[in-house]
């Protein structure tokens, strides 16, 4: 038989398990490029593939899921590699598969779902495509397994390459549904059928997932809405990290039980993804090995639980929006306590209830140093306060995940508002050695925020109900040349709706600055920080990036210490602030060391 008659064959067709989980089960370490084993340790690969072969497999793929030039270059700075390592993937497995067995070419997807700032053309796709699909063909597979995507778009490109290169050859196409039978986007199973259904491929199906049961219910839903082969791969179930390594569940007999009830319901290919084993394959394939396939499947429909499909931008409304509008805001930033006491900050606090100040802004563990949660600390003052909260949030301590949570708990707790920042490493605080985790930058967190207050998680996936935060940017005033303003621009794009400058200690500077600043259409915000004396002016103008301080100002701090030293610290930003205060909508006084009792001496 030919592939394309085992195809269209009634019987079951059995393909292998995981590759790199396998790998890495097998002593390749964690962060390893496993495409590129395939040339340092070919003889690795080849003895996989035999046990998976002697296990029963009847279609083998090549380890080369990550091997297109995008990935191989932008991970591991081995682009150059890409066909080499695409058509010895395919040599190695064709050497082991002989007549035996079927090669599919593993072909994984080129983007990746939180890469936002690389954006690949339609173009580049194809040229990407293009150099992985011809190398996997001249290696000698039989056919071409696009697999693990979540994006019909982007498969449709490869696809239209794969046919202009060898319209014989079948394909299968498989998408992964780990969202509640949705793709990591929030996109349903029947609009990404409705859109496969169009597409040159010879059968479609789902693979990776949450597991058996969850590839299951995606693979049932799929038979429903195509004639075409079906097929089923699932993860062996959920990973777990323990003592260093990661680790799946070992359930041959679960995960075969689980193949064996898909097939009977219509599944012709069946196989298995992450954490599978040739030892998965071989109980699989007792079961299977020579079953015919019966279609048993009625059509289905979706229900969805409190999804709202308007995914239109939010209409956020705030108090502090409000005094914006109004040219009334004025906030004091105020630091977290850095133990559960918080009894002595709001007795400071609470002075400024009978004053001009309206609002506070929180930072967060600002110059990497312990302090409390700023959400947990502005609930406190929303309790106790008469006055609105900023909250500050740094990308430095959170992944995509915490940063959602975050997120969410926030809004629960009536934070509305918030300045989204980098934040400052971890070498300049407490510890040192932490971890900073940086998954985002303030632009990729000021689109996470603006994409939950239109109901929907940083990759598009349904919250059932929309966040409501004024988020806000900040603005290196050191750097007003046009690549700072064009970063300006993107904050603004991606939902930020006022903008913080960093301190001003020139007024003439700052109008000058505003002009250029009209065309952004954004309010800004101008912070106006106090110095404390000649030590702390030296270290700001000369030690901290940003901050700059005019002559006249330098000269009149030089020397001043002590009681004089505020003084003279309180005078200047008292007069910066009323020259400021005339010309934007917004100031944030800013007081180092909590020394909150100048801020009076500002506003009178």
């Amino acid at each position: 038989m030919d592939i394309r008659e085992r195809f269209e064959d009634p019987h079951v067709v059995i393909l292998d398990g995981a590759m790199g989980t396998y790998l890495y089960q097998k002593g390749v370490p964690r962060g390893f490029c496993y495409d590129e084993v395939n040339l340092t340790m070919p003889q690795l690969v080849k003895e996989i593939h035999r046990e998976y072969l002697n296990a029963g497999a009847e279609i083998i793929e090549t380890n080369t899921f990550g091997a297109n030039r995008f990935v191989l270059e932008e991970f591991f700075g081995i682009g150059d590699k890409t066909r080499e390592i695409n058509y010895m993937g395919a040599r190695l497995a064709r050497e082991v598969a002989r007549t035996e067995a079927f090669v599919a070419g593993s072909i994984g997807p080129v983007s990746r779902p939180h890469d936002r700032r690389r954006t690949l053309s339609s173009a580049e796709l194809e040229e990407i495509f293009r150099e992985q699909i011809e190398s996997l063909l001249e290696g000698g597979v039989d056919l071409l397994l696009f697999e693990t995507y979540n994006c019909v778009e982007e498969m449709e490109v490869g696809i239209k390459v794969a046919r202009s290169l060898s319209p014989q050859t079948p394909i299968i196409a498989s998408f992964t549904f780990p969202n509640q039978l949705k793709t990591i986007f929030g996109e349903k199973i029947t609009d990404i059928m409705e859109k496969v259904e169009n597409l040159p491929v010879d059968a479609v199906g789902a693979n990776c997932g949450p597991g058996p049961q969850g590839v299951h219910e995606a693979v049932r839903i799929i038979l429903s809405l195509t004639p075409k082969p079906v097929l089923y791969m699932p993860n062996a179930g959920q990973a777990r990290f323990i003592h260093g390594k990661f680790l799946y569940p070992h359930n041959p007999e679960y995960f075969a039980y689980y193949g064996e009830k898909t097939a009977k319901m219509g599944a012709k290919f069946i196989g298995g993804c992450c954490g599978t084993t040739p030892e998965h394959i071989r109980v699989l394939s007792q079961r299977l090995r020579g079953k015919r396939v019966k279609r048993k499947v009625k059509r289905v429909v979706l229900r969805e639980k409190g999804e709202s499909e308007d995914r239109g931008p939010a209409r956020v409304e705030t108090r502090v929006g409000k005094l914006l509008k109004e040219g009334k805001l004025l906030s004091v930033e105020v630091e977290p306590p850095r133990n559960p006491d918080f009894s002595e900050i709001l007795k400071g606090l609470e002075r400024w209830k009978a004053t001009e100040v309206n609002a506070l802004n929180i930072s967060d563990s600002p110059m990497a140093r312990v302090r409390m949660n700023p959400f947990s600390f502005a609930k406190i003052i929303k309790e106790t306060l008469p006055l609105e909260t900023i909250v500050h949030m740094t990308c430095r301590d959170r992944n995509l995940l915490a940063i959602q949570s975050d997120l969410l708990g926030a809004s629960a707790m009536g934070i509305e508002n918030i300045l989204a920042l980098t934040g400052d490493p971890p070498s300049l605080g407490d510890y040192p050695f932490a971890t900073g985790v940086y998954d985002l930058d303030s632009l990729g967190l000021i689109e996470i925020i603006n994409s939950m207050n239109s109901g929907r998680g940083f990759l598009g996936n349904p919250l059932g109900a929309r966040t409501n935060f004024l988020v806000g940017a900040s603005l290196n005033l050191n750097r007003i040349d046009q690549g700072e303003l064009e970063r300006a621009r993107a904050k603004i794009g991606a939902g930020a709706r006022f903008l913080v400058t960093q301190p001003v200690f020139d007024p003439a500077y700052l109008e000058g600055l505003l002009k250029k600043l009209e065309t952004l259409g954004v309010p800004v915000v101008v912070t106006v920080m106090v110095l404390l004396g000649w030590k702390n002016a030296e270290y700001l103008h000369y030690e901290v990036p940003g901050i700059h301080l005019p002559p006249w100002v330098l000269k009149r701090m030089e020397g001043k210490r002590g009681k004089e030293g505020k003084r003279e610290g309180v005078k200047i930003a008292r007069e910066i602030y009323r020259e400021a205060r005339k010309m934007v909508p917004g100031i944030l006084l800013v007081v180092p060391g909590e020394n909150y009792g100048l801020v009076e001496g500002i506003l009178d």
